[in-house]
């Protein structure tokens, strides 16, 4: 392959040479426009970051953080959270250059890390995970954590993704003492239950988010997924199901229905799900129709 613009040999429509030099020049790479407000807050708003692309303002957000790059002291942290974005939204368009699948976490870094402040320390914490470095992130979050709500759960999700669920338990715990009723406390909380690997626990944690809840069918889905760990298929489908009729799209939980049908051999009502499956959109005759040889050899 030849680079589009110098022609070189490249691995990538754009070259390393070519890639480089257009990073210089537009750091965030796109070449549409978005909207860039001054406060950054509106970042957190799905609506914004559908929208980004198409409004007007990318150049303003380009000559920001080429000002960023060349040492001027300008909005670090609403740099830093949109680069972290981009490289939530936006890595596909990097697939045309020589940059690296971390380009634009690298340069949330280097945004994040002239942030004074426990905001940028969690910004921060937040591109190391996104990195893969637990420990780094861990090693922040451990000394901000009980400032802030959100430090507080980030860092109970970081614990819980390096396998230290007890720890995070703990902390959970402590957040539920001052909020017993807060349902996503709860699912967090049987989320890391779950993961220690005691099911028992982690089922009843996931009621207790059905009881401020009876329509969270992530809750109803992961339920199901602990009382198939602990041995117990009939209670597991009767969780699925309803997880199902809560949210129809919930494909997961129809391939555990499915799962437990067939295993058992119960091909009428393996048949009835994948027909629900199809009301709801997904593409499975060829699957019908080997449950529909099944019943009949």
């Amino acid at each position: 392959m030849k680079c589009i613009i110098c022609g070189r040999e490249s691995s990538k429509p754009i070259c390393e040479v070519c890639s480089k030099a257009i990073a210089m020049d537009f750091p965030f790479i796109l070449h549409r426009g978005m909207a860039l407000s001054d406060e950054s807050s509106n970042l957190d708003d799905e609506n914004t970051q559908r929208s980004i692309l198409f409004q007007r303002d990318l150049q303003r957000l380009n000559e920001l953080a080429k000002r960023a790059l060349n040492g001027e002291e300008v909005n670090f942290l609403l740099l830093a959270r949109y680069a972290l974005l981009f490289h939530e939204k936006f890595s596909f368009f990097l697939n045309n250059f020589e940059l690296g699948d971390n380009y634009y976490l690298t340069l949330a870094k280097n945004f994040a890390s002239k942030i004074e402040g426990d905001d940028g320390k969690f910004l921060l914490a937040k591109i190391h995970v996104n990195m893969g470095e637990l420990d780094e992130a861990e090693e922040i979050m451990s000394k901000i954590w009980k400032k802030d709500r959100k430090f507080a759960m980030f860092y109970g999700e970081i614990l819980v993704k390096g396998g230290k669920w007890g720890r995070a338990i703990e902390i959970y715990n402590e957040l539920l003492s001052n909020s017993p009723e807060d349902e996503e406390l709860w699912m967090m909380m049987a989320d890391a239950i779950c993961a220690s690997g005691n099911y028992e626990e982690a089922e009843r944690a996931y009621l207790r988010v059905l009881q401020y809840d009876q329509n969270n069918a992530l809750a109803w889905y992961k339920r199901g997924k602990c009382l198939i760990n602990a041995g117990k298929w009939g209670g597991a489908l009767q969780s699925f199901q309803t997880a199902t009729r809560k949210d129809p799209s919930l494909k997961d939980a129809y391939e555990e229905m499915l799962k437990i049908l067939m295993d058992r051999g119960m091909y009428s009502r393996a048949l009835e799900t994948l027909k629900k499956m199809k009301e709801a959109g997904f593409d499975v005759d060829e699957r019908m129709a080997e449950v529909e040889e099944a019943m009949h050899s």
